[in-house]
């Protein structure tokens, strides 16, 4: 093969790497975080299940039930009573100072589409604004005007010497423009756009004073809508209120120590080892994700950095009329991604066992576990993982071993292939 030949087969061998690397990220990445965005939707739904079953309905005895099960103090001397009535009066006083508000009392006419006063008032302001936007328009569309009025050309300011070009080019583009705008000196061009400024100041302060008036009357009834809603439903709200409180505990909460909380009662159980599970799993899929980043990248950077020296060597001029042995060239100009092909296919497998492992009922926080070994079923190496690393040079010698089916564990899992 003539070098000529082989160096433009090589050159665009080179396009096509360097833009399969640059690709690299949204294609790993890409995947990973949809499917990452489905195990943050199912933690998400689990924390809410784990919240109400905690917390099913809005009486006395559950709500001092909630610190034995969860461990969460807050409910701890809460009369549900007493707190039901200051929410309503609350509600009742908010009420009735909103519809008592003159903002709120002339919202139709102060906010009608067509008529309305503050309607009207920011209409003109932005009228105004625009009109003004216009004629500061005319000055900083002209060319090199800008530039001398930051020079400060014709002020105390000025600091070119009359030396220097810059001097009589803006000499002589001063006189033009105090001419085309009809002047007779600079300095009036100058003042003449410094009271747009100022009025464009003034106008724009004006409209923003209109528009947060606007905006308070639009706040305020929502505000209402929002506490006659609430009002008309206290029970379910406060309930909600209440879940939604749980919930942030939940979410921080030792999930081992929620687990003995649970007392063995099968379906807190069951949820506390799904949220540990899912919280696992967006874990391990990002650091998978990542580290086959890591090595593809790494490879495609190898082999571009080999086909570069071979195309900076024969590009040198006594290599101008230079022949490579077919089989020689071949080699180097394999397609590299061909190799990727069967490793990426395999990485998704194992990406997707990780993924969408459900059996979450098979861990035992009584035992020591790794999460992963019950994913992968001990098959797949993790040590890139920390928690992996960590756990395999704290345990030498040791063995993953299935633990036996719970035999309450209800699941749609399917095993898949590691290989």
């Amino acid at each position: 093969m003539h070098v000529s030949q082989f160096l433009s087969l090589a050159r665009q061998r080179r396009t096509e790497l360097q833009q399969a690397l640059a690709a690299l990220p949204t294609e790993l990445m890409g995947r990973h975080g949809a499917r990452g965005k489905a195990l943050e939707q199912l933690r998400e739904q689990t924390l809410d299940a784990l919240a109400e079953v905690n917390l099913p309905t809005l009486d006395q005895a559950t709500l001092d039930a909630v610190e034995r099960f969860t461990g969460y103090g807050r409910f701890r001397g809460l009369n549900l009573a007493s707190h039901l009535a200051a929410e309503q009066e609350r509600l009742t006083q908010r009420i009735a100072a909103i519809t008592a508000d003159e903002r709120f009392i002339r919202r139709e006419e102060l906010l009608d589409p067509t008529a309305g006063v503050l309607t009207l008032r920011a209409k003109q302001a932005r009228d105004e604004l625009a009109l003004i936007e216009s004629g500061l328009q005319r000055y900083e569309r002209e060319p090199d005007f800008l530039g001398l009025y930051q020079r400060g050309y014709r002020t105390p300011g000025y600091r070119q010497s009359v030396l220097t070009l810059q001097y009589y080019r803006d000499w002589k583009r001063g006189d033009e423009i105090t001419e085309k705008f009809g002047c007779k000196a600079f300095s009036e061009v100058r003042s003449s756009y410094e009271n747009l400024l100022r009025g464009k100041a003034v106008c724009q302060q004006t409209l923003n004073g209109i528009e947060k008036d606007i905006r308070q009357v639009r706040e305020l009834i929502t505000e209402l809508n929002t506490a006659q809603q609430r009002l008309s439903h206290l029970p379910q709200a406060v309930l909600g209120d209440f879940r939604r409180m749980l919930r942030e505990h939940l979410a921080l909460a030792d999930r081992k120590q929620l687990f003995q909380w649970a007392s063995g009662d099968r379906v807190r159980e069951s949820l506390i080892k799904r949220l540990d599970g899912v919280e696992k799993q967006m874990t391990y899929t990002k650091s998978m994700a990542e580290h086959r980043l890591q090595e593809e990248r790494r490879y495609l950077s190898e082999q571009l950095t080999r086909l570069d020296r071979k195309i900076t060597k024969y590009s040198r001029p006594k290599y101008a009329n230079a022949w490579i042995p077919p089989n020689e060239a071949q080699v180097w100009l394999r397609d590299p991604r061909e190799r990727l092909v069967a490793q990426r296919e395999r990485f998704w497998r194992q990406y997707d066992r990780v993924a969408t492992y459900d059996r979450y009922d098979r861990y035992d926080f009584a035992a020591d576990m790794l999460w992963w070994d019950v994913m992968t079923d001990g098959r797949l190496d993790g040590d890139f993982i920390p928690e992996v690393y960590q756990y395999r040079q704290a345990h030498p010698g040791y063995t993953y071993v299935r633990p036996a089916e719970s035999p309450y564990a209800g699941s749609s899992y399917q095993g898949m292939d590691v290989s």
